[in-house]
This record gives structure tokens, C-alpha cells and sequence, in this order.
């Protein structure tokens, strides 16, 4: 009976609002009959079948993706989805409004300025989650049509813009990635895209390696899942064995492998040389990125792994002549200004050094390398106080709970000749990945280390290659 009484009231309450023709009009040109999957739409004059998708489930399903996406596609970007009866009630979707929000989803997105701001990373919920088809055999043609196009004109895109990759522009990269696997999840090419932009950004410094490796590793996996014997995937899991689970003799499996296909690709010539390195085969590692810059002369990864690898090789009045260059031409970046700094404390005197580490800090100031870089000048000089205070500076969580660069804070601990305390930041640096680690053996500024018994007790019990062709002694694998 109370239903009842509610009903009539609101047949009421809308009858004051309209016409009694215009709600005769309504009621005729309107009656949804509601079936398991569909929904029948009846007019006075013709019947249109139009389907309906119920829950999220369904249309996650339909789309192709996880559910987690499609939510976060409707918060984020207005995918149409309906619910019945106000805020709380039941998910429903019509197919063909998904359609046409698909057909021109990418148009919008692109259009966005707010799009390409602000570091990308593949959320880690998102990274971890079970996708719908957990126990089919993926269908590619549940991805309509417009989305596999949109998402073939992105990863083009983005690699026509990797040929010229640059600190400003690697993160547009990964967003073109992104959104490419968004659209169409067995994009191979985009997926082994974004784990390789996740990958050099950790490598570069954009990213901490604590964040970027799960993430390009998550990239990787789905990668691996579509087409477990792509070559550009295996080429990438020979990097995440090199920096991550260091596999050294599977990474230069890897890498071979893929030049005896491609002999002049980038990424596996870059690989290769930063494995050379951390074989301790400086001038073989140095030999090979030149050769990789003579294919790739616009390569920024390359001409600043260059730079890294000349001042392990000593050559740091070099490497100063070398990013004066880069910088002239508007090449900027983390890895260059690092590279900078650790040679010219090699090279200059205590005063010329600390003021140019101190203007490059000014300008610079989350660069926790740099940071690390004059720590170690002010310890070394005798200004302690200084070192105390960056030392303090690095050590100190910030509101988000970030913790800095462990090689940054072991270089102020080596200037103060805390050499446990500096150990146990380079096993940590070691253990996430850091390119860092992988010029250990022949890093200049650890000189004074190399007889501490710490440290040689870390390095007897870390994990680096022998030479191939030479015996492994003390820190072969």
C-alpha cells in the first residue's frame, strides 16, 4: 500500500509539470521492456534493438579492459555509464554510446593541455590487477576498431619522437604509451614501449628505480603475455636482468641475440655497453655507444651514458668539453649535470668546483646527486657544517614519505669519512638497480673505499660479470 500511495504521488507530482498531451506523447513514445542483455526501445512507429550492458563486469568485459580502467575511465574522462535509481544504484551501459565515446575518446584526450603534465607512471593498483579475461584466451576483437587505429597512431608517434628522445620529451613519450595501451591492451608495440621509457627514465634519474622498475616490469610482463617470443620484448627482459634480478649471463644472451637480428638497434647496442661497464670493460663500453651515436646522433640516452662512462674511464677534462657541447646545443639533463659534477671534483680545485656545484644546486635543487656531489666538496674542503647539512637534507623524509638518492647520501658520507655508513648506502643503491651501481668497480670517487674492509666485503658478496672470455675472480657471478 505505501508503494502504491508513492507512486500515485509522483504520477502527481509529474502530472502538474506537463501537459497531459505531452505526457500521453511521452508515455507513447516511450516503454523500455527490459531483457537479460538488451534493452528493446518501442515507439508508435518502429522497434530498435539496442544492447545493454549491466555492472561493471559487463562493460569492462565489452571494452576489452579491467574494471579498475573503465572506473577510472568514467571519473577521469566521462565514459558513458548510467545507474539506476540515483548515485548508488545499479551500473548499466548502452554499447553503442561506448562505441562512439571510443571513436572519439582520443580526439578529446589529446586536445587536453593537462594531459602532458606531470611525471607518468602506470598506477600500481593498475599494475597488479587481474584482468577480465584471467581465465580465457584473450579475444583481440573485442577491441573496437577506432581504439586499435587511435592506438596505432600513438605508438608511431611516440616512436618517430624516441628517434630524438630527450629529457622535455620523455614524458610525452610515456604518455603516448600509456594511453595507447589504454586503448587497445594487445598493443605489443605499446606495451614494450612503456617499459622502456620507464625504464631509461629510472635510469636517467627522472624517476627513482624503486618506482620505475616495478612499473616497466609490470609493462614488460604484459608484453610478454601477448607474444611471449617477441624480439623487443626479450631485448627488454635482458635489461631488467641486467639492472634488477642481475642475470648477467641471460642479459648478454639477450643482447646478442637481438643484434644478431638488428644489428643497429639502439637499445640493445645502450644495453650492452652499460653492461660492459659493469664488466668492468670501460673502454669496449665507451666503443660501442659511439657506435650507437652514429646511428642514433640525436640519442640523449646515449650521449649521456657516454659522458657517465668517460669519467669512469678518468677522461674528465673530456667529459667537462662533452657536456659543455650537449648544453650549447640544448641537450639538458639529470644524468649530464651528475656526470658534470663528479668530474669536475676530480679535475678542478676545491674552490672552482664548490662554486660551480653550488650555482648548479641553485638551479637544481631536487637534484639529490648534485646535492650528494657538493656535500662530498664541502667535507673534502674541511666545511663540515655544510656537509652535515645536506647530509641532514638527504635524510630526511619528505611529507610524501620519499626517500633520496642512496648514492647521493653515501657521497656526503664518503667526504666524511663515515665509510660503514657510506657502504651500507651503496648496498642499498646495489640492491634497487641504480645505474650507479653498475660503475662500482671503477667509479673515481670511491677510490678511498677500495681498501676499507666494508667495502670490500659488500663487493665479495655482490653480483657482477666477469668479462666475456675472462675469468671472474673476486666479483664474477
Amino acid at each position: 500500500m505505501h508503494f502504491r500511495h508513492m507512486r500515485s504521488r509522483r504520477l502527481r507530482i509529474g502530472a502538474n509539470a506537463f501537459s497531459h498531451r505531452q505526457l500521453s506523447a511521452i508515455r507513447a513514445l516511450r516503454v523500455f521492456v527490459r531483457k537479460a542483455d538488451s534493452v528493446t526501445l518501442m515507439t508508435t512507429d518502429r522497434r530498435v534493438t539496442q544492447q545493454r550492458l549491466d555492472g561493471w563486469k559487463s562493460i569492462a568485459r565489452y571494452l576489452a579492459r579491467t574494471c579498475r580502467t573503465v572506473q577510472r575511465w568514467q571519473a577521469e574522462y566521462g565514459l558513458p555509464v548510467h545507474r539506476l535509481g540515483g548515485d548508488k544504484g545499479p551500473i548499466f551501459a548502452y554499447a553503442k554510446e561506448l562505441d562512439d565515446w571510443m571513436r572519439n575518446r582520443g580526439r578529446h584526450l589529446t586536445a587536453d593541455p593537462a594531459e602532458t603534465a606531470g611525471p607518468v607512471l602506470l598506477h600500481t593498483p593498475q599494475a597488479h590487477e587481474e584482468p577480465v579475461f584471467r581465465n580465457e584466451v584473450p579475444d583481440h576483437s573485442l577491441t573496437p576498431g577506432p581504439g586499435k587505429a587511435r592506438a596505432e597512431e600513438l605508438v608511431t608517434l611516440a616512436q618517430r619522437m624516441w628517434v630524438t628522445l630527450s629529457s622535455n620529451n620523455i614524458r610525452l613519450i610515456a604518455r603516448l604509451f600509456r594511453e595507447a595501451v589504454d586503448l587497445d591492451p594487445f598493443n605489443i608495440e605499446a606495451w614494450v614501449g612503456l617499459s622502456q621509457t620507464l625504464l631509461v627514465e629510472g635510469l636517467l634519474g627522472k624517476l627513482r628505480v624503486t618506482v620505475a622498475y616495478p612499473a616497466a616490469k609490470a609493462a614488460l610482463d604484459r608484453a610478454l603475455e601477448i607474444d611471449a617470443g617477441r624480439r623487443e620484448a626479450k631485448c627488454l627482459t635482458a635489461w631488467y636482468q641486467m639492472l634488477s634480478t642481475r642475470e648477467w649471463q641471460g642479459a648478454r644472451q639477450g643482447f646478442e641475440e637481438a643484434l644478431m637480428h638488428r644489428p643497429r638497434t639502439s637499445r640493445a647496442l645502450v644495453g650492452r655497453a652499460l653492461l660492459h661497464a659493469a664488466e668492468g670493460r670501460l673502454q669496449d663500453a665507451s666503443g660501442v655507444l659511439k657506435e650507437a651515436l652514429k646511428q642514433y646522433p640525436f640519442s640523449f640516452p646515449a650521449k649521456a651514458f657516454h659522458c657517465w662512462i668517460e669519467y669512469l674511464r678518468g677522461e674528465h677534462a673530456h667529459v667537462l668539453n662533452q657536456v659543455a657541447e650537449a648544453k650549447s646545443s640544448g641537450e639538458f639533463g639529470r644524468l649530464f649535470n651528475a656526470v658534470e659534477a663528479l668530474a669536475s671534483i676530480q679535475i678542478e680545485p676545491p674552490k672552482a668546483h664548490i662554486e660551480r656545484l653550488e650555482a648548479m644546486v641553485a638551479d637544481s635543487p631536487q637534484h639529490d646527486v648534485l646535492k650528494g656531489a657538493l656535500g662530498y666538496a664541502y667535507a673534502a674542503a674541511g666545511q663540515e657544517q655544510r656537509a652535515r647539512e645536506i647530509l641532514e637534507d638527504l635524510t630526511r623524509f619528505d611529507a610524501h614519505e620519499k626517500e633520496n638518492e642512496p648514492y647521493a647520501i653515501a657521497l656526503v658520507l664518503i667526504g666524511l669519512n663515515q665509510r660503514q655508513e657510506a657502504v651500507k648506502r651503496l648496498e642499498q643503491c646495489y640492491r634497487e638497480g641504480s645505474l650507479w651501481s653498475l660503475g662500482f668497480r671503477s667509479d673515481p670517487i670511491l677510490a678511498s673505499l677500495r681498501s676499507d674492509p666494508h667495502y670490500l666485503l659488500f663487493m665479495s658478496r655482490a653480483s657482477y660479470p666477469a668479462a666475456c672470455g675472462v675469468p671472474g675472480g673476486l666479483f664474477a657471478s
